[in-house]
């Protein structure tokens, strides 16, 4: 039997690099047994109830096939089983999943085609699964919990009791996911849709939230939206208002404050527009679920989502991705990593999932790829990004895309744009032309010993010694015909300007002692007092701002013995914090003295 069960491991590890379909991946987890001749090991298992490949130890002999020696091997035979935001993809009997690809290979009738290119699977369309009659299941020996499902007669979610195992895809943990993915006509969750200005007994249709009144959002999928009150959430709990229904033992309120869910002590009133007779409810409105269909990452804490902060993209584990889901939180979503760039190409295991790495690795991926970090965290392996030669900007169009050009065809790129050969972004083949403009500027020029000149160059054509590079020249006069502006390159050798234009220091990177640079079109670019500011070899570092170092001190502190307290300059923050509101400032002595502001 011991060699039987061996053979079978061994033919499933052979098979693990092919996608397994669905029957394997939904069998449960099985730990197997101790049986002396194999000692416990560390595998993974596809769980299909939150899609994920976990951690488990093997003890050895028997178990099933839902078991896979790596993360890796495991994504590649199971993640397909997910791709459809509710429901299973269509398979076969044996299992296997039906791919599709548009209109070229399509889905049977009720289907939709689901994902790119042949990594697409065939879904459930909405109306199919919202069309199904309820099913409660079969009992499995765990508690039936509260589930809704979608009445098409009434047009509304109701609850029952879901066994925990079986059933169909009309089943949802909460009536919000259920009216969001089902529901034909949208019925506000808290208040009252807004009517229509020329039929009060019609409900407001909106694309947009500027097509609503100024206290209304636009909600809903497709055509099918309206406005919904807004203030729901934002809205305080008025704890002195009368109850008109009565009291309530179990009410929940969102407060905005600390973006969480809050339950009512003593009971509260759940006719106020912030008010939710369940955590779930709450958590649902206020909260929300990520678009899509994308898994939400439930804090351990609190089994509520993960809350995050979208603007700094914080707070999200490793292969979640922080989105906005209300006006007020975003929460962790499970994505799949893409490319930091959107012209490089990305790494395929046999499966058509991204080929994942690890950082400073040797080898970590194949020949022309680099590890990359995607927007969820996740380390994969990917192109380098189409870059114009070093010292040149990138022309970057809608969604970050470079400007890909022709050489010689007039209009191809903007007049103060060259046509150039750009570095990375194929593997093999030919490389691309992008448009560039002259970003650093040549400080010190390379002076051909044989013609004690400076050699001329252009970007791009590698004629320039080692060591040197080809930059726009600082007393370019940028001659500007109708079409183009002609520029003069020179092979210089690299330097760091440390200077400002006035003569100040910039900041320095503390890692490389190196100015640190800037986006002058990023008015948060620089600290307070600092401006993005060009140097002299064309790039922008943060520099003192003039307008703060050429204010003059207006009234001087003094020390406990009445003289003046000194300090070296304007940016000297230490010899000045021990008083209040007092910056170093120049004095029309030229000495620098702690000063009122």
């Amino acid at each position: 039997m011991i060699v039987f069960i061996a053979s079978c491991l061994v033919a499933l590890l052979q098979f693990s690099n092919a996608e397994l379909g669905g029957i394997l991946c939904r069998l449960p987890r099985n730990d197997g047994f101790e049986c002396g001749s194999h000692r416990s090991n560390s595998a993974f298992y596809f769980d299909f109830a939150i899609g994920e490949c976990l951690e488990f130890v093997f003890k050895g002999c028997g178990g099933n096939q839902n078991r896979f020696r790596t993360k890796e091997e495991c994504l590649d035979g199971c993640q397909s089983l997910t791709k459809c935001g509710k429901g299973l993809p269509l398979m076969d009997f044996a299992g296997n999943i039906k791919r599709c690809e548009g209109d070229r290979v399509p889905c049977p009738g009720g289907y939709e085609c689901i994902g790119h290119g042949m990594k697409s699977v065939c879904c459930r369309k909405a109306d199919r699964i919202c069309e199904m009659n309820v099913d409660p299941g079969s009992p499995c020996g765990v508690p039936a919990t509260t589930h809704f499902y979608f009445d098409g007669v009434s047009n509304l979610c109701r609850p029952f009791a879901f066994t925990g195992c079986g059933g169909n895809e009309n089943n949802f943990k909460t009536k919000g996911e259920c009216m969001q993915f089902c529901a034909s006509e949208v019925t506000c969750l808290k208040g009252d849709p807004q009517p229509d200005r020329f039929a009060s007994n019609r409900i407001a249709r909106c694309h947009l939230d500027s097509d609503c009144a100024r206290n209304y959002t636009c909600v809903g999928r497709g055509p099918k939206k309206a406005c919904c009150p807004k203030s729901v959430c934002a809205t305080p709990y008025d704890h002195r208002s009368t109850c008109s229904t009565g009291l309530s033992g179990s009410v929940y309120t969102f407060d905005i404050n600390k973006g969480s869910c809050e339950t009512i002590e003593g009971g509260g009133c759940l006719d106020q527009l912030n008010s939710f007779a369940s955590l779930e409810q709450c958590s649902d409105y206020c909260i929300g679920s990520c678009p899509g269909g994308l898994g939400v990452y439930l804090s351990p804490f609190s089994s509520l989502p993960q809350l995050c902060n979208v603007e700094k993209k914080e707070g999200c584990p490793f292969g979640f991705e922080c989105m906005k889901t209300t006006s007020f939180t975003a929460v962790c979503c499970k994505t799949e990593p893409i490319c930091p760039n959107p012209e490089s190409l990305v790494a395929t295991q046999a499966s058509g999932s991204a080929r994942r790495c690890t950082p400073g690795l040797d080898e970590a991926c194949p020949k022309g790829y680099l590890c990359q970090q995607a927007s969820n965290l996740e380390h994969i392996c990917c192109t380098s990004p189409l870059e114009c030669p070093y010292g040149m900007r990138t022309l970057r169009e809608n969604f970050n895309r470079p400007k890909v050009c022709s050489p010689g065809v007039e209009g191809s790129c903007p007049p103060d744009y060259l046509c150039l050969a750009g570095n990375g972004g194929v593997v093999g083949g030919m490389p691309k032309n992008v448009c560039c403009q002259p970003e650093k500027k040549c400080v010190v020029p390379y002076v051909d010993e044989s013609r004690k000149r400076p050699q001329k160059c252009l970007p791009g054509d590698r004629r320039c010694p080692a060591g040197t590079y080809c930059l726009e020249a600082v007393d370019d006069q940028q001659i500007i015909n109708s079409t183009v502006k002609h520029y003069l390159f020179l092979c210089c050798y690299e330097v760091d300007v440390f200077t400002c234009s006035d003569g100040q220091m910039p900041i320095l990177n503390p890692a490389s002692n190196k100015p640190e640079k800037c986006n002058p079109s990023d008015p948060k670019a620089c600290p307070d007092e600092y401006v993005c500011d060009s140097m002299l070899d064309g790039s922008h570092s943060c520099c003192p701002n003039p307008a703060i170092t050429a204010r003059l001190c207006s009234e001087v502190i003094l020390s406990p013995e009445g003289q003046a307290v000194e300090c070296t300059s304007w940016d000297d923050n230490q010899t000045c914090q021990d008083f209040h509101q007092a910056k170093c400032r120049r004095a029309t002595d030229q000495k620098y003295y702690c000063c009122k502001e």
